[in-house]
């Protein structure tokens, strides 16, 4: 074990980083439970929400224990410098000597990364292409229907709705949240540094690793974030992709249907041209089918990553708070 050497001012100062890093935390939990509530983003994502709303309740929960056991950090902080001046004092009383331990008064750790101040997140703009056609869509299906296709609005249109700008908004406030919960840990990285100049010893030693133990998980926890922050935008990106895709076809089936139908009314060869044009656009409905087949597997893949996230957010990787050491 090391010589003891600590400088209380430096102590305390450190101690005071370490709560700031705390209530820094507490600000991001508020601000996480305010721009990241739900995960409803209409039927488009609806493969999502489970597993996403799981997530946020985890992130919520861990944001909230990061908080308060770094206060509890803190604390134990400042109850092992108060027992340092208190035994150096009853040491020097005893031996008729003055105090050993060196108190250089308000010393500070500032912090080398702004945190306190998250900005509200803004929306990226993207929104789904309209596939509201009307009259003439559910006059289109009732014929596709009629030469035995599928209805086109319960297997196609119907999932190309939602709210890709509540999505987009959440994918900056989780970009925004893993920018501050880097802050904070930087902050105690530099904070670490600083104090491991002036303190040495054992309770020096447990300290610093409980210290680097809670930098270690910021930084996994940064990292999470903004891997959210990157799938929820790739979701944004594939949805409005496909949603386009899929609209340009049933544009081109309600063109081809449309003009079926002008020629319906002609006895015999204008009703035979008119079932064979509808029957030609089926497979342009199956077309569309696959387009959306595809999207949710690419969807799927992304629910696995947000369950891997899950596993990252978890109250049992995070360091206990220390006790003070005597």
């Amino acid at each position: 074990m090391s010589d003891l050497q600590v400088d209380l001012s430096n102590l305390r100062a450190w101690s005071n980083q370490v709560e700031r890093a705390g209530s820094h935390l507490g600000a991001a939990a508020d601000y996480g439970r305010s721009h990241i509530s739900d995960g409803d983003f209409g039927l488009i994502l609806e493969l999502i929400t489970a597993d996403y709303e799981a997530l946020i309740s985890s992130f919520h929960t861990v944001l909230d224990t990061d908080a308060e056991q770094l206060a509890s950090f803190a604390s134990a902080l400042d109850m092992t410098r108060d027992d340092f001046a208190e035994t150096d004092a009853q040491v020097a009383q005893t031996f008729g000597v003055g105090a050993a331990i060196v108190d250089g008064g308000g010393n500070n750790f500032p912090d080398s990364r702004p945190a306190g101040s998250i900005p509200a997140p803004s929306t990226s703009g993207d929104v789904l292409p309209e596939v509201s056609f009307g009259f003439v869509l559910d006059q289109c299906c009732d014929l596709l229907m009629w030469v035995g296709c599928p209805d086109p609005r319960e297997y196609v249109t119907k999932w190309i709705a939602g709210d890709i700008g509540k999505a987009s908004l959440q994918a900056e406030a989780w970009e925004h949240l893993s920018g501050c919960v880097d802050a904070v840990q930087r902050n105690l990285d530099s904070g670490l540094d600083r104090i491991g100049q002036t303190w040495a010893g054992g309770a020096a030693q447990n300290a610093s690793a409980r210290a680097a133990s809670w930098i270690e998980a910021l930084a996994t926890q940064s990292a999470s974030c903004s891997a959210m922050a990157g799938h929820l935008r790739d979701m944004i990106d594939q949805a409005v992709q496909m949603a386009q895709v899929v609209v340009d076809i049933i544009k081109t089936v309600i063109s081809l249907v449309t003009a079926a139908l002008s020629s319906a009314y002609i006895p015999g060869w204008g009703q035979w041209k008119a079932i064979k044009t509808v029957k030609e656009a089926i497979p342009l409905i199956n077309n569309a089918r696959k387009v959306i087949t595809v999207f949710w597997n690419a969807i799927t893949m992304v629910k696995d990553g947000i369950i891997m996230i899950i596993n990252a957010f978890s109250i049992d990787a995070l360091p206990p708070a220390p006790t003070a050491a005597h």
